[in-house]
């Protein structure tokens, strides 16, 4: 027969263990070190952070600054746990620095060879201390200037176990720069310079946000952005978003930060996807730069120990104000192009394959006069009406058109455009889309809801215990945009219509990407979200198709519909409807 457990004395731990066990939620990986000691240097002053990095961060990670440095009486006491000089108030909802939880420092002496030497402009020299896996020297006098440098050696050494978890030295040196690339992005005023193997990385010296964006992300970035700016009832947004056009596989350069901290939030992050949700091929992400500023009462950070985390107050009306001031940028610049993709379409036509063409034979048609578009009005879709005029007096009043007047079709595939400064190249089909689909999203606003159609037989959809409850919750948004569900069972829903746009792709896949988005973002509009997203697909099938071959009427009156339809620069799914080269770079092409 098995004993009884013994019951164990309870014992309060030692505080170099409790050091260790913190270190585990502050300090994952070097970079996490480098993050709070350069914060460390910002929140005492510096207008100037120097850092080194040895192996990734695994051997060394030095930080250098000329902040306001530590006093002598209170270098020790830095090492101690909770203990802090910018929680003055005791006010944990009136920080206005990036520390304030008094456990980096401890946490990475414990686990670590760290030296400092501080100065500040009361002292006659600088102080030096070593910490060697928790275990203090004495202070010692050393020549120094005023500011502050921490070394940080042997990253995990009195921990051993935690080394295996770390990657290789180009993989957390990876870490390493991206994480100073977050918190330089939002201190423009601080010089920043960093080093690894003492090869020179970065070299950023203070400046505008407007030059340290540029310095981080590279000028093609700024090149193909939009800017962001909405501010209302103490809440303000501002910053930069790429156009839908030119994006990334991955949604590494996404920057976000709440009252100039980078977060790393999930409902934050979250908001890019919704914004972009209908103008983003699948698989891409947009690059932003967004600095969300509100009343530090209304946010809290003091959610994990990392502070990437936070949460709001009033979740759902931030979700609302970040995702309209994102949404409403991207509006603005619906009709604008990337110029990165025009460099490229150039570029092509300067590939060094091109040189060596000297004899070419063009066979083309010359496009007369006499057929540009004619009284007699020739509709692409049955709902669009071509708002072109119906006679072009004068090519000079047709080019002032923004997509300008339509050339010659390539390809069955892609009309030519001319403007009074500019060739563009459009797709029809992605340009088409657009329009169709904008159209049938317009035909949504103004009825409510889309049309339904009943089932001839009912269809039966198994769901999860918890996915019924959560459909049941919001049966209602169901009913707006055109369903008729009844709860069947605690595990079963009955659908008798579904909405008309919907009834092809099948009401089951639709239900459940409704409910795994309401999981993921946690608000109604996910629904109608979907819906867009299905209406997408709809809206490709009928439209019309490369290999058509169109009159000039109809070009004209398809690039006329796209200068008065939303996000007429791109495709459902993100991909561009035109390219755009301008007549300079065109004459430097042909060196005029």
């Amino acid at each position: 027969m098995m004993s009884q457990k013994q019951l164990q004395k309870i014992e309060k731990l030692d505080p170099h263990l409790v050091n260790q066990i913190a270190a585990g939620e502050v300090i994952e990986r070097p970079a996490a070190i480098l993050k709070e000691l350069v914060e460390n240097s910002i929140d005492a002053g510096a207008l100037r952070v120097d850092v080194d990095v040895e192996d990734g961060g695994r051997a060394l990670i030095a930080i250098r600054d000329n902040g306001c440095g530590i006093s002598v009486d209170d270098i020790a006491l830095a090492f101690e746990r909770h203990a802090t000089s910018k929680l003055s108030t005791g006010d944990l909802f009136a920080i206005n620095t990036f520390g304030f939880r008094g456990e980096a420092l401890p946490s990475i002496a414990s686990i670590s060879r760290t030296q400092m030497i501080t100065r500040t402009s009361a002292d006659e020299h600088a102080w030096k201390i070593t910490i060697d896996g928790g275990k203090s020297s004495l202070l010692a006098p050393h020549q120094a200037a005023i500011g502050t440098t921490l070394e940080v050696r042997d990253i995990f050494y009195a921990t051993p176990a935690r080394l295996k978890f770390l990657k290789n030295a180009t993989t957390e040196l990876g870490h390493c720069k991206d994480m100073l690339a977050r918190i330089a992005m939002a201190n423009p005023h601080v010089h920043f310079t960093f080093k690894a193997d003492n090869r020179n990385i970065y070299d950023w010296p203070s400046g505008s946000l407007t030059t340290r964006i540029a310095q981080v992300m590279g000028n093609e970035f700024s090149q193909n952005t939009v800017p962001v700016l909405l501010e209302r009832e103490g809440y303000s947004l501002e910053g930069l978003v790429s156009l839908p056009t030119y994006s990334r596989s991955q949604a590494n350069d996404q920057y976000i930060y709440v009252n100039n901290r980078w977060v790393r939030d999930r409902n934050v992050s979250g908001i890019l996807r919704v914004a972009y949700q209908d103008v983003l091929m699948t698989g891409r992400h947009p690059m932003a730069v967004l600095f969300f500023n509100l009343d530090g009462r209304e946010v809290d950070v003091n959610v994990h120990p990392a502070k990437t985390e936070v949460r709001f107050r009033d979740s759902g009306f931030v979700r609302s104000f970040l995702i309209q001031g994102v949404k409403q940028s991207l509006q603005a610049s619906q009709h604008t192009a990337s110029p990165s993709i025009g460099n490229l379409v150039l570029g092509a036509f300067t590939s060094p394959n091109l040189k060596n063409f000297t004899n070419t034979n063009i066979n083309y048609k010359p496009i007369l006069r006499d057929s540009y578009p004619s009284a007699k009005p020739h509709p692409i879709a049955a709902f669009i009406q071509p708002t072109y005029a119906p006679v072009l007096e004068q090519e000079e009043v047709a080019i002032d058109y923004p997509m300008g007047i339509a050339k010659a079709q390539v390809f069955e595939t892609f009309i030519v455009a001319q403007t009074n400064d500019a060739l563009l190249v459009i797709d029809q089909h992605a340009a088409h889309e657009r329009i169709v689909y904008e159209e049938l999203k317009s035909q949504w606003s103004a009825q409510g809801k889309l049309p339904s159609q009943p089932l001839l037989q009912p269809e039966y959809i198994e769901l999860s215990e918890n996915d019924c409850v959560l459909f049941e919750q919001n049966q209602p948004l169901f009913e707006q945009i055109g369903f008729v569900i009844d709860v069947y069972s605690s595990k079963t829903l009955v659908v008798h219509s579904t909405p008309i746009a919907c009834h092809l792709q099948g009401s089951k896949e639709f239900i459940h990407d409704v409910l795994a988005d309401f999981k993921v973002l946690g608000e109604g509009v996910s629904a109608i979200e979907v819906l867009w997203e299905k209406l997408s697909s709809h809206a490709c099938h009928n439209s019309i198709r490369a290999g058509k071959t169109l009159s000039l009427a109809e070009m004209n009156a398809l690039l006329r519909q796209m200068e008065s339809t939303p996000k007429s620069a791109m495709c459902n799914h993100g991909r561009p409807t035109f390219v755009k080269l301008d007549k300079k770079s065109l004459e430097k092409l042909f060196e005029r």
